[in-house]
């Protein structure tokens, strides 16, 4: 398959695919603490419009270095606004989870997205999934329902925000793959965060509250610090299958806990850590199931 204008042929690196994901998940647990602090003062759509319009200065630049506005050339402009539609919702979901739940408990409950990932596979790519699968997913879903019992500082509302954050993951991850198939990383980079932008602008003078100097800087660091997180998940999935990379994710739970006892005093509860256990096994068992999958077919082309 062709791939778009100023692209390179794709070299797998797992390696390389797990070092991207490592950092990107760093620097997301930050952005993410970030706007929850945020988020006790200003209106979730100001976080969505910041986010997405301060990441175009380092999506432009990119581009720029990625070979200019050759780059952008696409005959998938579809595919990628579906994309970037994907993430904005993905986004503010994840702010209001993480507004009204404490850090670790959103976390944990995002980490249903292997499990939806894998419930979707046939209706969506027409992929048989086995009965070993679907224990998994029964098992992950109930490791979710022990979770799904908020602590006192938390509410139902943001449990639901949480889960719509881990479908809208899933639906990216797909995405994103078939994206890199042919499109480049700064491409969907810089078009996932100029149809945010394009798409929060609207309802922006609704809620607006102009931010003091320090507050603003925040702002601005959610755009930077997630546009560099975008675009280190995006080559962590060109340089790996999603398979090989997604587990990594779950050390965001370690940096939650971690900013979330500095920063507001959360422990999680006895609840929230048993539910985490189980959807983390559960999703690392789907992830290497689906790598060994893919193992025979890989063989089977490649044989004389």
């Amino acid at each position: 398959m062709v791939r778009a204008s100023g692209t390179a042929p794709r070299a797998d690196d797992v390696r390389l695919g797990i070092l991207y994901m490592i950092a990107s998940v760093f620097l997301f647990s930050f952005q993410n603490a970030i706007g929850k602090w945020l988020a006790q003062t200003y209106p979730i759509p100001m976080l969505v419009f910041f986010r997405s319009a301060v990441a175009l200065l380092p999506s432009y630049l990119l581009v720029a270095r990625a070979g200019g506005v050759r780059v952008l050339r696409t005959n998938r402009l579809g595919a990628q606004f579906g994309r970037a539609a994907i993430w904005g919702g993905s986004n503010v979901a994840s702010f209001f989870a993480f507004h009204l739940l404490p850090l670790a408990d959103a976390i944990a409950l995002t980490f249903a997205a292997p499990l939806f990932l894998t419930a979707l596979s046939w209706p969506l790519l027409k992929e048989r999934v086995s009965r070993e699968r679907w224990i998994a997913v029964s098992v992950g879903f109930a490791g979710v329902l022990v979770m799904a019992r908020p602590s006192e500082a938390g509410n139902w509302a943001g449990v639901v925000c949480a889960l719509l954050c881990a479908a809208c993951n899933a639906f990216g991850t797909l995405a994103v793959r078939g994206l890199t198939r042919t499109e480049s990383t700064a491409s969907i980079v810089f078009y996932t965060a100029l149809f945010m932008t394009l798409g929060a602008l609207p309802v922006l003078p609704f809620y607006w509250v102009t931010p003091g100097p320090l507050d603003l800087a925040l702002f601005c660091s959610i755009g930077l610090i997630g546009g560099i997180s975008q675009y280190w998940t995006t080559q962590a999935l060109y340089y790996a299958p999603a398979a090989a990379v997604s587990p990594f994710n779950y050390m965001a739970l370690i940096w939650g806990s971690v900013l979330g006892f500095l920063v507001w005093g959360e422990v999680p509860t006895a609840a929230v850590a048993c539910g985490a256990v189980i959807v983390t096994l559960t999703g690392v068992y789907l992830l290497r199931h689906e790598a060994q999958r893919r193992v025979p077919r890989s063989r089977t082309r490649s044989a004389p």
